[in-house]
């Protein structure tokens, strides 16, 4: 018994000893690695650029963008025209497709469909009917084409043009100005020239030039000598409707027009010649584009004056903003034009050049 007592503990001690010099070999640094050299070929400037491309798919080099304008008819929208077609080429990458959609939302959506299959990259998209705006949208968003729309809003596209309340109420101010000045605060009657067809958006700029005139009169003005009239945004237009209006208020000698544009605001001053009561009338617009100008600037005109809009420079911020949307940067959802109300006053500090400035 006590020989294999021995046996046993001599064997534990043999494993224990073996054990730590195990232990101890393992410790022990080891010799340092040869160094390897890895050769790797990253590529680069393929990669970005595909990144890239997948992140902004209509990015290009050249670019064709259409630009269906409201009307050739309107000195107002020729302006527009030739401000995009100036500034287009001085970017040097733009082939621009025009179109004319005649005041008319039938028009305008054939000319979408035309422009889709002109293979154009963008579109920039000028016209009146609100109830064709849904559709010619949803072409262009099937598509993929990016849209700015001037003046009249069109759903998802982004909003260029008028910030049509306060363009509006600048102009009601200054008429219920001259009106206190020059009529004792009295108004008979009011005419608002305006264009239902085309939606929510631009009746702003009525209700804008109605709320500055109506309140800052102190002499109320019954509801019942408030006439809407659809001009159908054109000067023959408004000649008409108001002629037909003036046998309604045979005895108002102190009415107070309020308008669309400048060629509603010429159609109802020719109105009222027309039937002899010229002084009964006085009007403000909105654009202040030349034949406006003109008429502002003439001698004793009964144009007080109108919101400007700056048609000329229109081009200066859409195809900017254009080329921002086809590059995927930041575009806000509307940008809209500063406005300054022009009269006979200041007509020459904005636009020095006309005739009555020499």
């Amino acid at each position: 018994m006590k020989s294999v007592s021995t046996g046993r503990l001599l064997l534990l001690l043999f494993v224990s000893v073996l054990g730590l010099l195990i232990v101890a070999a393992c410790a022990a640094p080891a010799a340092p690695a040869e160094p390897q050299v890895v050769v790797q070929t990253v590529v680069v400037k393929e990669t970005v650029e595909v990144q890239a491309e997948a992140a902004c798919p209509t990015k290009k080099d050249h670019y064709k963008i259409g630009f269906a304008n409201l009307t050739e008819d309107i000195v107002f929208t020729q302006l527009v025209r030739e401000s995009i077609q100036r500034e287009a080429e001085k970017a040097g990458n733009i082939e621009l497709v025009l179109a004319d959609n005649k005041l008319d939302g039938a028009t305008a959506l054939a000319n979408a469909d035309n422009f889709i299959l002109q293979g154009v990259d963008g579109v920039i998209e000028f016209q009146t009917d609100e109830k064709f705006g849904n559709v010619i949208m949803d072409k262009f968003r099937r598509e993929g084409i990016p849209v700015i729309a001037i003046d009249i809003p069109m759903p998802g596209a982004t909003f260029f043009g008028a910030d049509n309340y306060r363009a509006g109420y600048m102009a009601g101010e200054a008429a219920a100005k001259w009106v206190k000045e020059n009529w004792d605060g009295q108004v008979d009657a009011v005419l608002s020239l305006e264009l239902p067809q085309s939606g929510p958006i631009p009746a702003a700029r009525m209700q804008g030039q109605l709320d500055g005139l109506l309140n800052n009169l102190d002499i109320e003005v019954p509801e019942d000598m408030i006439f809407h009239l659809d001009s159908k945004n054109t000067q023959d237009e408004a000649f008409r409707v108001v002629s037909d209006t003036l046998p309604k208020i045979p005895d108002a000698r102190h009415v107070v027009a309020v308008n669309i544009n400048e060629g509603t605001a010429l159609g109802t001053l020719a109105a009222f010649e027309a039937a002899g009561r010229k002084d009964d009338i006085v009007v403000v617009a909105q654009g202040a584009d030349p034949s406006g100008q003109d008429e502002i600037a003439k001698e004793g005109s009964r144009h007080l004056g109108s919101t400007a809009y700056f048609p000329e420079r229109y081009g200066e911020w859409i195809i900017p903003a254009m080329l921002d949307l086809l590059e995927c940067k930041p575009v806000p959802p509307a940008i809209y034009v500063d406005h300054v109300f022009i009269n006979k006053d200041n007509l020459c500090e904005y636009y020095p050049e006309h005739s009555s400035c020499s």
